[in-house]
């Protein structure tokens, strides 16, 4: 039986080494037909990048023989495709790891990588090189080559390939955008910008060296000009049908898993991962989140594997700095956590530029970035109106913890403490804490916007800690209206709770009426729970009036 693959990235060590490959061949077809000579590909980390590229490396290039390593794969079945397996000359480079904190350190990792590249076909270009052509690799190979000449290591490189081997060349760069990740959070932004600019239009733009390039990345930074002017350029972001099956696990994907691994994986376990890592949509498929299958099928424990697998620096700041200071994106994040879907304006172009002036960037960052999914689209006037929503269990973790520390940092007091009256039945203790927090620890700016929509969202980061004790509800239907928030406890011998708020302190005592004219207790008593509270509140900025009964 074939063994999982966890982080391996190398498609020659994964297929000698015979581990479980999901077969993602026909995609080399598919970038052999492309139409357009450069090829963008944008997919969230960890979605099978960098594994994709390697396959596309290890089929073109012509210095290695290698069918062997496609024999019983799709591919292997296309016969025209086939002729051309190791016939170009291939220039394979990765920007994982390019993730430093200060544009010096990048500065010096991007010329090492180019001189690691260079120094793959070391002896080929001193060997068949003209004098001037040698000196210059023999500047980049050593370090000491200027600014202009690594900007131009990449272009140079295909041309002196081209020179050699008489053939168009193969170009793929992998996470292209990481260093420019990099720059945005560290604050060096312009100075990588302008040097991957050089970079990658030097050797994409009007290069008639090339065969075909292909890049992959999370974002496709368009409005920085590195992509400027390339007319045969091609972007397939998440929204395209193009190319979306190739990324992450379909559904037909999980169940031959299932299938080659027999016994070994039960019903449970795929009910799991759909709820936890599937929900995806790339294009017009539905996709599972690779990492986490592989890791939970591996270790058989339900945890966010692939939230932890990197930093989430950048996300988490974006969503606690406008959580602080725009309404509308607390409501956005509250309807959200509440399972509830968002329209917003999704533009494929976006810029991390745009992140500090328009608000839409926000949810283009979240969408390409894996930790929303779009439900359903409508292009209008060249941008994407998207339907969002949090695709698994996964990620509404993420956004809960990361509301929860949101609230925590902005109080004195822990959440925890002001909750933990409600898990002993002490319900007037809980609204008691409640008050005091909200006057103490609360600043205006924190309760912006519609009271009601501010208060349910604080509730809800709140009680996100909850929820290995209780399923967290929110706007849902019970009896015969919808409640604002449900404490069901997955014990019912614990206390449950039911929560309505109204926008109004004088309007406490209708809060309360409306819980039991509209029976939102019936979803609770109806399957046997018995220790149930209710509490209304009544809300306006920092003032709060407050009713609690124990049923």
């Amino acid at each position: 039986m074939k063994r999982l693959p966890i982080g391996i990235s190398d498609f020659k060590k994964l297929i000698e080494n015979d581990y479980y490959f999901v077969d993602t061949s026909e995609m080399i077809a598919e970038i052999y037909r492309e139409a357009a000579d450069i090829a963008l590909i944008t997919r969230p980390r960890r979605f099978g990048k960098t594994l994709n590229m390697s396959m596309l490396r290890y089929f073109f290039d012509n210095r290695f023989e290698t069918s062997a390593l496609f024999t019983g794969l799709k591919i292997s079945e296309d016969t025209e495709v086939m002729k051309e397996i190791n016939g170009y000359p291939t220039v394979f480079l990765t920007f994982k790891d390019i993730k430093d904190n200060s544009w010096e350190m990048t500065r010096e990792n991007l010329k090492a990588l180019i001189a690691e590249l260079y120094g793959e076909y070391y002896g080929l270009l001193k060997k068949n090189l003209k004098d001037f052509q040698w000196n210059y690799c023999h500047r980049i190979i050593n370090g000491i080559g200027s600014d202009v000449d690594y900007q131009r290591g990449l272009k140079n490189l295909t041309e002196f390939l081209f020179e050699i081997y008489k053939k168009p060349v193969m170009l793929i760069i992998d996470e292209y955008d990481v260093p420019i990740q990099s720059g945005w959070s560290y604050g060096f932004y312009d100075d990588v910008i302008g040097f991957m600019r050089g970079f990658l239009s030097g050797a994409l733009k009007d290069n008639n060296c090339l065969f075909k390039g292909v890049l992959t990345g999370i974002y496709r930074v368009a409005k920085e000009s590195i992509f400027s002017g390339l007319n045969n350029l091609s972007v397939f972001t998440i929204l395209e049908k193009d190319y979306s099956e190739y990324f992450g696990f379909t559904e037909d994907e999980i169940n031959d898993i299932f299938n080659h691994f027999g016994s070994e994986y039960d019903l449970k376990m795929k009910n799991d991962l759909k709820s936890w890592y599937n929900g995806y949509k790339f294009g017009d498929s539905t996709i599972y989140n690779p990492w986490s299958v592989v890791n939970y099928l591996r270790f058989k424990e339900l945890k966010s594997y692939w939230i932890n697998t990197s930093s989430n620096d950048l996300i988490i700041t974006v969503i606690e700095e406008n959580l602080h200071y725009n309404s509308d994106f607390r409501l956005a994040i509250e309807n959200l956590i509440s399972g509830k879907n968002i329209t917003k304006t999704i533009d494929n172009s976006a810029s991390l530029r745009d992140l500090q002036t328009k608000t839409d960037s926000i949810w283009s960052l979240f969408l390409f970035s894996g930790y929303l999914k779009q439900e359903s689209y409508v292009l209008k006037k060249g941008k994407y109106e998207c339907k969002l929503n949090i695709p698994n269990e996964e990620v509404l973790i993420f956004f809960q913890d990361t509301v929860l520390s949101w609230l925590e940092k902005s109080g004195e007091r822990t959440l925890f403490s002001i909750v933990k009256p409600l898990l002993n039945g002490k319900a007037e203790i809980f609204c008691e804490n409640l008050k005091n927090y909200v006057l103490n620890a609360l600043s205006y700016h924190d309760l912006k916007g519609e009271p009601e929509n501010t208060y349910h969202m604080i509730l809800l980061g709140m009680f996100a800690h909850l929820t290995e004790e209780y399923w967290i509800k929110s706007n849902r239907e019970s009896g015969l209206g919808r409640y604002d928030i449900c404490l069901k406890a997955k014990d019912k011998q614990n206390y449950s709770a039911i929560i309505e708020i109204k926008a109004d302190p004088e309007a406490v005592k209708d809060a309360m009426k409306q819980i039991d004219e509209k029976a939102y207790l019936q979803e609770l008593t109806s399957e046997g729970y018995t220790r149930i509270m209710k509490i209304a509140l009544g809300v306006d900025g920092k003032r709060i009036e407050t009713i609690a009964e124990l049923m």
